[in-house]
């Protein structure tokens, strides 16, 4: 099982690299660590998976942003999971024990959730939203 998710990641760089040659936006984008990604400095339409996923630098992912120990990213319109999840932007849903996002519009859900202006739901034992019902709150928040 291992080596076949390791040709099926390894098929991926390749055709990523191969699609993201002539412009500004890959398929799919693999990090180890923050400074460490390739292809880099590309915006994703896809799939930007790692290991500490690092897309802070003015790029965005549209899709799924997942990694096993935290996403930094500026922009995410889909999905975000990892343990610590950290945004500007978040469109749609961020999962995992630490939410973190200046903008967000959809839904956080993990243990602690952060948004400092929010169009949406946090679920998870501590919720702070500037905009919230309440600006901290357990369980569930939602903005105003």
């Amino acid at each position: 099982m291992f080596k076949k998710a390791l040709i099926v990641l390894a098929v991926l760089v390749c055709f990523s690299g191969i699609l993201s040659a002539a412009g500004d936006t890959s398929v799919f984008r693999f990090s180890l660590v923050p400074g460490f990604g390739w292809p880099k400095d590309k915006n994703v339409v896809g799939l930007n998976l790692g290991l500490i996923g690092d897309q802070s630098e003015g790029k965005s992912v549209v899709g799924t942003d997942l990694s096993l120990i935290a996403t930094i990213t500026k922009n995410v319109q889909g999905a975000q999971s990892a343990f610590v999840n950290i945004t500007e932007n978040s469109e749609v849903a961020q999962g995992g024990f630490v939410n973190v996002a200046t903008n967000s519009k959809g839904t956080q859900w993990g243990f602690i959730n952060f948004a400092k202006k929010t169009e949406g739901l946090q679920i998870g034992l501590i919720n702070i939203m500037d905009n919230g019902w309440l600006p901290v709150f357990v369980f569930f928040n939602f903005s105003k």
